[in-house]
């Protein structure tokens, strides 16, 4: 059974109460599961606990205030969730190897410094697409699921709709042959008028397209918080390249971050695109209304 859209709807709701008292009972309770399946449900996929779930996206939260905020470390403290200014010190140096105080007087200029990037070099990636010189494509310092930055797609006056952008990657398929594999990330929108996603292309020794699956039968439109989204492929024998990226089509913001390439169990659902596109009998083979 395919749990993404309970998942999704529990980050969302996580994602909208990080200053409150979140408790695995209210967050279950949202989605219509027991404490127990949801628990495990979550864990399976996203490979991390609810609770840890959370002090990640807090620590982010704080990194994020700490550096682009006046807030007293004591106030920051308490928003994320700790009750003391030493127990958010210490959970927070876990994450950013420094302490809070030392972390905003050592990154704070610099960040700001940085905010407009003009670099489009993102280590290991690629950008592409049709017409994407249109786009502006940069690491951003001020949204981020978690650590300190993403990387974020933008177009602002984009007259034709089939335009796009992608930042992507091409791995060997060689060590995931006749596994099924899944790329997720957090990806989060800003006025989207066509459309964005995540991609997971197959390719076989010609390049040819063995698997394919581009998020359009279930885009991201307008305005939405950072939420997790996945695409999960069988890699056949044959497979020479994994490609897999997002992409933004049209005007509006597309911000991505931790993705993550895993192989995962066969209960968890493929998400091909041609496997419900293409009807399983000819239809209307006379011309009929």
């Amino acid at each position: 059974m395919d749990y993404t859209k309970d998942i999704q709807k529990a980050i969302m709701y996580i994602e909208s109460n990080l200053d409150k008292n979140l408790t695995l009972k209210a967050i279950s309770k949202e989605v219509g599961m027991s404490e127990f399946h949801f628990q495990r449900i979550f864990k399976k996929q996203l490979n991390i606990g609810v609770y840890k779930y959370i002090q990640k996206r807090r620590m982010a939260n704080a990194s994020f205030l700490l550096l682009n905020s006046e807030l007293p470390i004591i106030d920051i403290a308490l928003v994320s969730g700790f009750s003391s200014q030493e127990a958010f010190s210490r959970v927070f140096k876990m994450y950013y190897q420094l302490p809070p105080r030392q972390y905003r007087i050592q990154f704070k200029n610099f960040f700001r410094r940085n905010v407009k990037m003009t670099d489009t070099k993102i280590k290991g990636w690629l950008i592409s697409g049709n017409n994407f010189d249109k786009y502006t494509i940069a690491l951003d310092t001020n949204q981020y699921h978690s650590g300190n930055q993403s990387v974020k797609i933008s177009q602002k006056n984009s007259l034709l709709t089939e335009e796009f952008a992608t930042v992507m990657q091409q791995v060997s398929a060689k060590n995931y042959l006749m596994k099924r594999i899944r790329i997720s990330a957090y990806l989060k929108s800003d006025k989207i008028e066509g459309w964005g996603g995540l991609w997971f292309r197959i390719d076989g020794k010609q390049f040819e397209q063995l698997k394919f699956d581009n998020m359009q039968d279930r885009p991201i439109k307008g305005t939405n918080n950072w939420n997790y989204y996945s695409s999960v492929l069988d890699v056949p024998q044959e497979a020479e390249v994994l490609n897999f990226g997002f992409l933004l089509q049209g005007e509006g913001t597309l911000w991505a971050d931790d993705f993550c390439l895993e192989i995962v169990p066969e209960d968890i659902e493929t998400t091909d695109f041609s496997a419900d596109y293409y009807p399983p009998e000819p239809q209307n083979l006379s011309f009929t209304e």
